[in-house]
């Protein structure tokens, strides 16, 4: 063989496969981009994330930082969602919170790109993913919108006992939403909210305006006991602080019309005592009769028959 034969040869069996290639391929592109500087990097990762290869992106950038590569923001940004589309909440949460860190002006991108995220989580079932992702929005950029999912967003905020806010979302999702699936639940919740904020005339008329909405609602049951323990409630607060006038027509309704029979029972009671003590025994002993015809409850029974022959002791005598 000529000595040019053997170099063929030689160079031949020296040259890498297509596995070999691969490889070198990726180091000379990576080497590129790190002899660039950060824009290169940002543009080959951005192109696998693009791609769908998120974990690949991950791995670029985390490597040119390994060597040293400055940590900026958009870098950190693009690592945070790479993380996220590959599954690694933690490690997204991480990579974001160091992009606001560098750069606060992220804020607002990093709760866009993670309110798509939550909204695409609870669409496709997977509805605690998206509550998560949801709450990581909101610390990013509170007041967010998100639409038709409002409601979940306000139960965030009643975990919290942030009822103000929790208010504002169900008030946007039942605006936007009034003939939804949710509307009804989300109406009873609003008030709950309303009630546990202190707001108990508010909490009143969405519950009527509930019962004018959705009167053949499954719920409607649940709806007319709040209701109806919450007016008790009222009248009773009237009552303390001597504003009779306005508790009267209240326990006077729920005595004749109310749905619960402990709702009417304790209405009648409470009636018979503001009649006794105005010293009208006629009337006291009539509204105390109806508790003990309704007889729901032994013991407010127990204590209507105590005050009727009290009350009828002294005509007994004359």
């Amino acid at each position: 063989m000529t000595r040019t034969g053997l170099g063929r040869v030689f160079i031949a069996r020296s040259l890498p496969g297509r596995r070999g290639w691969a490889a070198i391929a990726v180091c000379l592109s990576l080497a590129a981009s790190l002899s660039c500087g950060k824009k290169s990097v940002l543009d080959e990762a951005t192109v696998e994330y693009d791609a769908g290869r998120y974990r690949e992106a991950v791995f670029l950038i985390r490597h040119y930082f390994k060597k040293g590569g400055e940590q900026t923001a958009p870098l950190l940004f693009l690592a945070g969602k790479a993380w996220l589309k590959a599954g690694s909440e933690a490690e997204a949460e991480d990579s974001f919170g160091a992009c606001a860190k560098e750069d606060p002006a992220f804020g607002s991108a990093i709760a866009q790109f993670l309110k798509v995220e939550a909204i695409e989580g609870i669409a496709s079932g997977d509805a605690a993913k998206g509550r998560r992702l949801m709450l990581a929005a909101l610390n990013f950029k509170p007041g967010l919108d998100f639409g038709q999912y409002n409601d979940a967003a306000a139960a965030l905020y009643v975990d919290r006992k942030d009822f103000e806010t929790a208010i504002r979302y169900f008030e946007m999702y039942l605006r936007d939403n009034p003939k939804a699936p949710g509307a009804a639940e989300a109406m009873i919740n609003l008030a709950a909210a309303y009630e546990k904020k202190g707001d108990s005339a508010k909490a009143i008329e969405t519950y009527t305006k509930f019962q004018e909405s959705y009167p053949k609602s499954r719920l409607a049951s649940n709806v007319l006991w709040e209701l109806e323990n919450l007016l008790l409630k009222e009248a009773e607060t009237y009552r303390a602080s001597g504003e009779t006038d306005k508790a009267e027509p209240i326990l006077a309704k729920l005595a004749s019309t109310a749905g619960s029979p402990m709702a009417r029972e304790r209405a009648n009671f409470l009636l018979g005592e503001m009649y006794e003590q105005r010293g009208d025994p006629k009337n006291a002993i009539r509204y105390y009769r109806e508790v003990v015809d309704l007889g729901s409850t032994g013991r407010l029974v127990e204590k209507a028959k105590e005050r009727i022959e009290k009350l009828q002791v002294p005509r007994r005598r004359r």
